[in-house]
């Protein structure tokens, strides 16, 4: 157990590691952030049909 220890020890002095899990968490919240942004999008242009449908019911009412 000690071995351990002061394996992570060793690694939590290591700021390469630091900086490889920050770009990682990075990468991952982008590729979330990009899927989120594909989904609302779609959202929204179904929406703006929606309201365009609805506008040219009301010209031809």
């Amino acid at each position: 157990m000690q071995h351990i220890n002061d394996w992570l020890k060793h690694i939590a002095h290591n700021y390469i590691l630091i900086v490889i899990a920050a770009l990682l968490f990075f990468a991952v919240k982008a590729v979330i952030g990009w899927y989120t942004y594909r989904h609302y999008d779609q959202k929204l242009d179904a929406l703006t049909d929606k309201v365009n449908r609805l506008l040219e019911q009301n010209k031809t009412d």
